[in-house]
Parts: structure tokens; sequence; C-alpha cells
């Protein structure tokens, strides 16, 4: 356990480390280093005499960043000293006492499928699972973990009733219809010429012989392949485009709900912004 003696920063350090040992991206390790690195030049004492008049003057320096950053950067201290109060650091978090920055939920961002169709296309044909894994986000609205965790034994592809079964959030188990014939169609020509009848489907390794593939190294195929296509898009957007067009196409929000795995209707309900032309028509009916 750390001692009570050490330095703020040492302590910064310590539990930068511990994240890094839990796992946690690379991306968040370096915007919690900036951020706490800041609060170690604002405050020079220890940690146990970080207050809530300290945290608010820290903050108050940063008040013209945007509200993004501010609720970043108070994430960042309060992660920080929650672990120094589990350490026996702190008798109380002071981050309590502090209002936090209200965020609006971010909007989902859908891509037009045209958009999206021209980024499959610069995807090689002997790419056969980068192919297989964005069209499959595309047409059934997988979270990019959820396709990543995928297993052969997930999949039913009993003639016209295929479907897979996927492990979501909170380890929710929902089975999804694969209704779209040129999807089903590309899975067993995947499977007859990888061979797979096992295990992950979805494959770091060439020979096959590998573990599931990871997240990063699928994001930055799918980075690759959008610079080609001179289009700007994430995976997760792909999600977002397949919400969108049920909403466009009428299907009702308590099945896209129940499709997209959401907990709760009001997250479905972001994207409920109809085009105007979906909108107009469903008045005229």
């Amino acid at each position: 356990m750390a001692s009570e003696e050490q330095s703020l920063r040492s302590l910064v350090a310590l539990f930068l480390a511990d994240l890094a040992h839990a796992n946690h991206s690379s991306q968040t390790l370096r915007a919690y280093a900036t951020d706490l690195a800041q609060l170690c030049v604002f405050h020079q004492g220890p940690v146990r005499t970080i207050t809530a008049e300290v945290l608010r003057a820290f903050f108050g320096r940063h008040a013209t960043l945007l509200p993004a950053t501010k609720a970043r950067k108070q994430a960042a201290v309060a992660r920080f000293l929650a672990w120094t109060e589990q350490q026996d650091l702190l008798e109380a978090n002071p981050m309590r006492k502090i209002e936090r920055v209200k965020l609006d939920p971010p909007q989902p961002r859908g891509m037009e499928r045209g958009k999206i169709e021209r980024i499959l296309e610069v995807i090689p044909a002997k790419c056969l699972r980068d192919r297989l894994f964005s069209r499959l986000l595309l047409e059934t609205g997988l979270r990019v973990s959820e396709g990543l965790s995928l297993y052969v034994e997930d999949l039913d592809l009993s003639l016209d009733n295929e479907h897979l079964t996927v492990t979501g959030k909170g380890g929710k188990r929902r089975t999804i219809l694969l209704d779209d014939p040129p999807l089903v169609h590309q899975l067993r020509a995947y499977l007859k010429r990888m061979g797979y009848k096992h295990g992950p489907l979805f494959r770091a390794e060439k020979n096959g012989r590998g573990g599931p593939l990871r997240y990063q190294s699928m994001q930055e195929r799918w980075d690759r392949y959008c610079s080609q296509a001179g289009i700007a898009c994430t995976l997760h957007q792909l999600r977002h485009s397949h919400a969108t067009e049920l909403i466009n196409g009428g299907v009702s929000l308590p099945t896209i709900r129940k499709r997209l795995g959401h907990k709760n209707l009001q997250t479905t309900l972001r994207y409920a912004e109809q085009l105007d032309e979906t909108a107009d028509a469903e008045i005229r009916t």
C-alpha cells in the first residue's frame, strides 16, 4: 500500500500503473496523465491536503475550456481521488462536494449508406474477415465489441431462420435475426473458406489458430480503409447507421431497442429524429 508520505506525483504514477494493469486504453491513460500532471503542478502538498476548496480553485483555472474537456478533467481527478481513498490515504473524497459538469447526451451520428458502401468497396476481396465484419455491423447494428466476441457456436444458419446470439452489455444475451440475404451468403462463404467449426468467428492470425481479433487492430484496419476511400467514419457509426435506417423504415422503437440491446427506450429515442420525407409519409398514411 502506498504511504501517506509519498508525493502527489508518485501517487499519480502508481494510480496510472494500476489503470494500465487493469487494461484501460492508452487514450484514457494519456488523458488522465495530462490532467493529473496539471493537478500536481497546481497543488504542491500531499494528497491528504486536497480539499473541495483546492479542487474548485483548480477547476476554476480551466473554466474557459469546452464542457467535454472540463468533464474529462473532473473525471480524471475523481477517479484518482477515489483510488487514493481506497488506499486509505484519504478519509473522504472531496470530489463528492464538487458539482459535476453536465453534458448533453451525445447524438448518434449515422452515415449515409452510399458512403459506407464506398468504404466497403476498397476492402480487398481477399480480406474476407474484414469485409464480413464491417458488413455484419452495418446490417445488424452490433456493437464493435459484440461482433468481436462472436463465436461460430453463436450462429444458426438454418435455412429461412438465420440468426445469431450475442452477449451485450451487462452479460445480457439477445438473439438477432439475420434478415439480409447477401450478409447470410457472405457468412456461409466465409465459414466454408476458413473451415471454422467452432471458436472465435473473427480471429487475429491469418492461419486461423489465433484468439479473437482485438478492437484496436480492427479499428486501425477500418481507419485505413476509410482513408483510402476518402471518407471519415468510425466503426461505431455503422451501428448508428443501422439504427437510423430502421427508424426511417418505420420499425417501432421497442423493436429497435431489442435489436440494439439498449437497456431502456430512452437511449433508443435518440435515433428518433426522422428524415422529413419519412415523417411526411407517416402523416399522409
